[in-house]
């Protein structure tokens, strides 16, 4: 970020030739080069610039940097008694001006990009110190500095509307497809809207950084120019007013746009969060149904069970009572003579003696599980 100045008197520690002075600032995402030129008299018209901007790179210490902004002051003496024709002998057209610190100074700009990219700004010092002037002129160059800086995000938020805006529609499409979805086909909409919320996050995270530092170097700029202290020039519009009736529309966008893309990915994250509570729901009432077919299951073969086990107890007291009565025929036949209210009275025996031992196996059975 190479900023050259241009001014006649500045607090700072010159060269041995006594007549420029550079600064580097190195800051988080940029670098700022103050360039101090000390000039033997008031100049007619604007100063040329000796520097190229290749020359800039060389001052910042960087192989290819990114010129943003590039501004140049010039410092002059007290203020003319009228104020237009002075303007346009250094050729500047519709000019915002104001008293700053407080009527000590007065700052002039017209806010347009010459030729050779740079900004060009002219102060008027009246009662300003040397310590002042200097810090006057850091303030100008931090408001122009970090407005530039802020205005980074602009291209983001142009570029994100078309995207929003189709975001936008998908989201309903896909909101009205949820009510009227059937349930065999949720894994598609799962899908569609899985792809939409990862899209709305993704650029959410490209330029949660860029938007982020929108905000705090707008927040600069509205201090900076809250330190001018500004008061009216009569027939021109304000110096800060002009900035902000200009800066702040397009913060507002970046804002406008950060939070929508919050909103969007808020409201994707909610509509998943239903279609999955639905997808959830439809499982529950199918396991339901299948614990309630398992439980049937459960009581038909209960139900078989028992009658098996009643055939069981028929099937063995026959076979018992066969196999007494092949006995009792044998002895017969043999010579041994049985009353046959015997064979009458094992019948209820056979039978009973089947039925406990079934019951007391069935009973070790449920105890052992």
């Amino acid at each position: 970020m190479p900023i050259d100045g241009v001014i006649k008197e500045f607090h700072d520690s010159l060269e041995a030739d006594g007549t420029i002075s550079v600064r580097v600032e190195r800051h988080t995402e940029f670098v700022t080069v103050t360039r101090v030129r000390k000039l033997d008299s008031e100049p007619g018209g604007w100063p040329e610039s000796d520097l190229l901007e290749s020359d800039f790179a060389e001052l910042a210490g960087l192989n290819s940097p990114l010129l943003v902004c590039h501004v140049s002051i010039l410092v002059l003496g007290n203020p003319p008694d009228k104020l237009g024709p002075v303007l346009e002998t250094f050729g500047f057209g519709d000019t915002a001006a104001s008293l700053i610190g407080g009527g000590a100074a007065q700052v002039c700009s017209d806010f347009r990009v010459r030729g050779d990219n740079s900004s060009r700004i002219i102060l008027f010092n009246k009662d300003l110190n040397a310590h002042r002037l200097g810090r006057m002129v850091r303030r100008i160059f931090e408001i122009e500095t970090y407005r530039s800086m802020a205005l980074l995000g602009l291209p983001e938020a142009r570029r994100l509307a078309p995207l929003l805006g189709g975001y936008d529609t998908e989201l309903v499409q896909l909101t009205n497809r949820n009510l009227r979805t059937p349930a065999h086909q949720h894994k598609q909409l799962l899908e569609e809207i899985t792809a939409l919320s990862s899209h709305v996050i993704s650029a959410t995270a490209e330029t949660r950084n860029r938007f982020g530092a929108t905000a705090a170097y707008a927040k600069i700029v509205e201090e900076r120019i809250a330190l001018l202290r500004e008061t009216h020039v009569v027939g021109f519009q304000r110096f800060g007013t002009f900035v902000e009736r200009r800066f702040k529309p397009a913060v507002r966008t970046c804002e406008a746009t950060a939070l929508r893309l919050e909103q969007l990915s808020r409201a994707a994250m909610h509509l998943l969060d239903l279609l999955q509570t639905r997808i959830q729901v439809e499982i529950e009432f199918q396991n339901a149904t299948q614990i309630q077919a398992m439980a049937d299951r459960a009581a038909t073969q209960v139900k078989i069970q028992r009658a098996v086990e009643g055939f069981s107890i028929i099937a063995i007291s026959y076979y018992l009572l066969s196999l007494l009565k092949f006995v009792y025929e044998t002895a017969d036949h043999a010579g041994f003579h049985f009353d046959p209210m015997i064979m009458l009275l094992a019948v209820p025996v056979v039978v009973g003696s089947v039925v406990i031992t079934i019951l007391r196996v069935k009973h070790a059975l449920k105890a052992e599980s």
